[in-house]
């Protein structure tokens, strides 16, 4: 492990003298249409300041760029769009090392491209705006993947919307709850772990969801919605997914512009095999309460995120001697940027569970039988933006305690610690 660290700091440490500096990174067509800084809106992208945040809840519709336009009339519909298409390309790249490797894979990986993303990003039409992603990945498969089309309006001290979506929180303006949650770099060794119902795979990017919110005076925000799965690649929808509609929920207060405090649920119907049998449908209630604090000063801005998710699984009727389950979901966080280009992260992550076989047979290769998904972890996180388009990442994630235990968590003498991971990550955007 000491030379492939040696060997990823000295990469890492090269990268950052020979790149000349300069501010933070965003999607490029939003810098595009507003002729803003992408500092203006993020801190690191996907991370929202107070500007960013009040542009995408006017549905991604400012915009300095001139248009195409046509004048209504009795016979048809006016026109306004941009002149310049809303298209970007993220591409990202990483090398990650794992403490000791998981069966049949090395301890180090690279990845290329980790992530290549086509977006329509902004305005559509007046009141109307979109932030459209699909994604191809390191697995191969082409997807669409986070998504968000809103229709806006004001009225008095009201900004109201009506918001489509493929997963819930994605709507959200704030960085605390799980959508848009940091590290922004994802973990890419494959060994993550166990995640609230709302934010699994599942759910994230397999759904269709259609909400209404209401931010009224800049203090209250309110949107409820609901969602069906739509699972990519397979309609209709079979395999493990939700069944019928699945609410969502989330109300946040913002006594001042820089500080959030908030609450989100949502509750579906789920069938681990086939989400269209009439029996052995899990009941899933997640119920959460969220925190957003920023600190401008100077040339840094101080972000802290923390979370809490509660999870009740009932109508478990296929694990002997469990019917019911309760998961406890915890993530806090603390960042730094200086001059949106040098940026220091740290964040903890706790789960406390049930004991159960249920985790066993959802994951047997995760988890011991009759055991607890109980996770104790640590990521730190540098960041360097030379450019407004360009991001590196050196990140170290660190567990304690893994899916319930710090020796021999799964039965086949795996430790917490042999998760420890270092990620090398370069995100480039245009």
């Amino acid at each position: 492990m000491k030379r492939t660290l040696l060997v990823a700091l000295w990469l890492f440490g090269i990268t950052v003298m020979i790149l000349p500096s300069g501010p933070a990174f965003a999607v490029p067509s939003f810098s595009r249409q507003t002729g803003a800084s992408c500092a203006a809106c993020h801190t690191s992208y996907p991370g929202l300041t107070a500007f960013g945040r009040r542009f995408k809840l006017n549905g991604y519709t400012a915009t300095n760029l001139s248009q195409v336009k046509v004048k209504p009339s009795r016979s048809m519909p006016g026109m306004s769009i941009n002149q310049i298409p809303n298209l970007s390309l993220i591409v990202q790249a990483d090398e990650s090392y794992l403490a000791k490797a998981l069966p049949g894979q090395d301890k180090t990986n690279a990845n290329f491209p980790k992530e290549f993303g086509v977006y329509y990003a902004g305005r559509i039409a007046p009141h109307l705006g979109t932030f459209l992603q699909l994604t191809y990945d390191s697995g191969g498969s082409i997807s669409i993947d986070m998504s968000d089309i809103r229709y806006t309006g004001k009225t008095g001290k009201h900004v109201w919307g009506v918001d489509l979506n493929n997963g819930p929180t994605f709507e959200d303006l704030w960085n605390s709850t799980p959508g848009y949650g940091w590290p922004y770099v994802e973990n890419s060794t494959g060994v993550d772990p166990l995640v609230p119902f709302l934010a699994s795979e599942d759910v994230m990017t397999n759904v269709i969801g259609i909400g209404a919110y209401d931010y009224w005076n800049n203090k209250v925000y309110g949107y409820l919605g609901v969602y069906q799965s739509a699972k990519q690649g397979n309609t209709p929808a079979t395999g493990a997914a939700i069944r019928d509609a699945a609410p969502y929920w989330r109300f946040a207060w913002t006594p001042i512009d820089n500080l959030e405090i908030g609450t989100f649920g949502f509750y579906a119907k789920y069938n681990p095999d086939d989400p269209f049998t009439t029996g052995n449908n899990q009941h899933i209630l997640d119920t959460g309460l969220d925190s957003q604090y920023q600190i401008y000063q100077g040339n840094s801005v101080y972000t802290f995120h923390a979370r809490y998710v509660r999870e009740n699984r009932s109508d478990i009727t296929d694990i002997p001697g469990t019917t019911s389950l309760t998961t406890h979901f915890v993530n806090m966080d603390a960042n730094w940027y200086y001059q949106h280009r040098y940026g220091l992260g740290a964040g903890l992550v706790f789960v406390r569970g049930d004991q159960s076989n249920f985790y066993n047979k959802i994951d047997p290769d995760a988890f011991n039988l009759n055991s607890k998904p109980d996770t104790n972890g640590l990521t730190l996180q540098a960041d360097y933006l030379p450019w407004e388009n360009v991001r590196l990442s050196l990140q170290y994630t660190a567990y304690l305690k893994f899916n319930g235990s710090s020796k021999n968590y799964n039965g086949d003498g795996r430790n917490a610690s042999d998760n420890n991971a270092l990620i090398l990550n370069a995100l480039l955007g245009f």
